[in-house]
């Protein structure tokens, strides 16, 4: 069920943080080229880096999530660097401006970065492991500390030159 949830969660996060790095980057370049400031740009910008986020926080849930926002980020900067003349003959009405933004962006490089990672960060074991109840059987290959290093055991019937070693105290010389 987490990855029924992982996988809508994946896809709409991954349209939001495509409109909203497409919308800042389109304000972006407007803006340098009317040689203006664009706070507005790096706003877009900044919802679509806290988009991205999500999507890689939300690898707790399933590891769906960062995969399917970062994917179309992946095929964009493949695809804007490999073929970069298929990308600028697409037109989708729907898209709007964002679309040229995202143009730019896979252009740039930052859509091959960006769905490198996460991609990358999805395919990274989680490291879920149950919790290692008391009243379990060994299984005699985990080790399990005793509390206190073996190097610092001396048993009573040692050969061990120095057999009243504490931690972190000079043992006592031997008899000469």
């Amino acid at each position: 069920m987490r990855h029924v949830a992982g996988f809508v969660l994946g896809l709409v996060l991954a349209a939001g943080a495509l409109l909203a790095v497409g919308q800042g980057v389109v304000r972006l370049a407007t803006a340098v080229a009317a040689n203006a400031t664009s706070t507005e740009g790096f706003v877009w910008l900044a919802v679509g880096a806290g988009v991205l986020g999500l999507a890689a926080a939300a690898r707790r849930v399933s590891p769906l999530v960062p995969f399917l926002a970062g994917a179309p980020f992946l095929a964009l900067g493949v695809l804007a660097q490999v073929a970069p003349g298929t990308l600028s003959g697409t037109e989708l009405p729907a898209a709007g401006a964002a679309l040229d933004g995202l143009r730019t962006f896979g252009a740039l490089g930052g859509a091959l970065v960006v769905g490198g990672v996460l991609v990358l960060l999805s395919l990274v074991p989680q490291g879920r492991r149950p919790r290692r109840r008391d009243d379990d059987e060994d299984d005699g290959f985990t080790a399990v500390p005793d509390g206190q290093p073996q190097a610092w055991r001396s048993p009573e019937s040692s050969t061990n030159a120095y057999p009243r070693a504490e931690p972190y105290q000079r043992p006592p010389l031997p008899p000469s």
